[in-house]
């Protein structure tokens, strides 16, 4: 009953939403068709609009521009010409920037308003052409910018971002295309190819449509912890969300307020699916996690294609590909794809976002303690008991000299001083093997000597390094080594560095919708609690 509720207000909606799109796309038709002279040019005088450049270089112009630097370069690469005199060119753009939500972007940051006066008025009766030709221009270059790098600068929005920008010649595409009477082709070049980026505009409209349905949903209040067989009048209400979400079958919708056995599979199997933890206890992160909203699966879809606006267009011919929110690495060639289970950093040791290329691995690695876990970890748990360092076989040096742990004032500043050293062994917290790619984080791929936490489904739990099961099979697939061969190294014990002779890039991010095979969105735990936030940027 409640799926054929959940189907039926997804297509009013959906059916409300294309009637409004439908009457939109009618008038933005009629709009350019009542031109009549769609296919005509417009005269635009070239001294005009050099007086207007020139003023542009001397900041004397009574408008502002987003792309200052870029549009000079752009007539100048035309030698002053006009780039707009053609009406279809004009109509082009309107269309794109009027329809820029079906990319997850804001038509009101294109000029909207203007745009659409001048395009529905008469071309030959206005004596700005000029000035229009250059706001058309900026605006282009807007939109451009945007499909091609999204919107905001993640390095600007998240210390932990570091993603250079895709590098397209603008202004040669856009002039050519112009040339052409091509301008949509020239936006296709910029906006990202990706399959799941494909799918994530598909699933735009549905979601949108879905918004207005948010109120039927069904809500449950948070409290105590609810434990399995145990009794809160909070759990009719759960028992109801998990059946909209189908994850309780009808005959499972009673007034019992327990947490009983057969409900307890269905909190886990949803639990599951969320990648949070898989207890059955139905906590805070449950219950905001059945609490989801279509306004937060919308917003989630809002931020992920800004992400992939973000992200490298080429990835490598062969590369290792790290989805910090899914728990999942995966190494792509020419010929395979392997994925491996991977633990990331906890909240307040994110895993960063970044793209590489692998140096070399460490074989039996020492590891030497990044500064915040020094401060953080180290040096408070020596404080409590020196006996800690030594249980870890953690040495600690002053420059180039070997401290004795007795001798060490703990209470003072000078252990902040130190350099701390794990030796190799079985202890070591990069277990047996580390997997090297330059970057100022001092975040890298290793083992671990904790391989029972692989099995837990919520995996943000390092201090942000990448952990990965089965990693020596991922070594011997880097290296093109026998697995007999990288057992050999490691048996061997003594810390050895195998340089990588061919290239493979790696990229950390963060996706927090992933599709499955059917093409089905799935929703996963926003671990950093980033999406919201992203999509309110996007909508202001």
């Amino acid at each position: 009953m409640n799926k054929l509720l959940h189907y039926t207000i997804f297509f009013c909606a959906l059916l409300s939403v294309l009637s409004c799109k439908k009457q939109a796309d009618l008038i933005l038709v009629k709009t350019i068709e009542n031109t009549s002279i769609k296919q005509q040019s417009i005269s635009v005088s070239s001294n005009v609009l050099n007086e207007i450049l020139l003023k542009l270089k001397k900041d004397s112009l009574s408008f502002k521009l987003k792309n200052k630097d870029s549009v000079l370069a752009f007539y100048e690469l035309r030698n002053g010409k006009a780039a707009w005199e053609a009406i279809q060119n004009r109509n082009a753009l309107y269309t794109a920037i009027s329809t820029a939500d079906k990319q997850g972007l804001n038509p009101s940051d294109y000029n909207l308003n203007k745009i659409k006066e001048i395009i529905t008025s008469d071309p030959f009766s206005t004596k700005n052409n000029a000035a229009i030709d250059i706001l058309f221009t900026d605006t282009s270059l807007s939109y451009s910018y945007h499909l091609a790098n999204g919107r905001f600068n993640p390095k600007k929005l998240y210390n932990d971002w570091k993603l250079d920008a895709n590098v397209f010649k603008f202004n040669s595409i856009l002039s050519n295309s112009l040339n052409e009477k091509s301008l949509d082709k020239s936006f296709q070049k910029f906006t990202p190819q990706h399959t799941i980026y494909k799918q994530l505009l598909k699933q735009l409209p549905a979601s949108k449509a879905l918004v207005s349905s948010d109120s039927l949903r069904t809500i449950t209040e948070h409290g105590s912890k609810i434990r399995p067989n145990k009794s809160s009048t909070r759990i009719i209400n759960i028992r109801k969300r998990l059946n909209e979400l189908g994850f309780l079958q009808d005959s499972l919708i009673t007034q019992s307020k327990v947490l009983d056995t057969l409900l307890q599979q269905s909190v886990r199997d949803f639990q599951t699916s969320k990648k949070i933890k898989t207890d059955a206890i139905i906590g805070i992160g449950t219950i905001d996690a059945l609490n989801e909203s279509y306004q937060d699966q919308y917003n989630s879809i809002l931020a992920n294609l800004e992400r992939w606006r973000w992200f490298p267009r080429y990835l490598g011919e062969n590369y290792i590909l790290v989805n910090i929110s899914d728990y999942k690495l995966k190494y792509i060639t020419k010929n395979d794809t392997t994925q491996y289970t991977i633990i990331v950093g906890k909240t307040a040791r994110k895993t960063p976002v970044f793209s590489s290329q692998i140096s070399h691995l460490d074989f039996n690695p020492k590891w030497f303690i990044p500064p915040t876990i020094k401060k953080e970890d180290i040096i408070p748990a020596a404080t409590k008991d020196i006996d800690y360092l030594r249980k870890k076989n953690i040495s600690v040096f002053h420059k180039e000299k070997r401290m004795i742990l007795d001798s060490i004032n703990w209470n003072s500043s000078a252990p902040l001083s130190y350099r701390y050293v794990q030796g190799a062994g079985d202890s070591n917290a990069l277990g047996r093997v580390k997997i090297i790619f330059p970057n100022k984080f001092s975040v890298y791929l290793h083992d671990t000597p904790s391989k029972s936490l692989f099995n837990k489904n919520y995996r943000a739990r390092s201090s942000g390094c990448v952990r990965v099961q089965n990693v020596f099979s991922l070594a011997a697939d880097i290296l093109n080594f026998s697995n007999d061969k990288i057992t050999n190294l490691v048996d061997h014990k003594l810390t050895k560095r195998i340089h990588v002779t061919k290239d493979i890039k790696v990229h950390l991010f963060y996706w927090s919708v992933v599709f499955n095979n059917k093409s089905e969105p799935i929703f996963l735990n926003d671990v950093y609690k980033l999406d919201k936030e992203l999509a309110k940027k996007l909508a202001n």
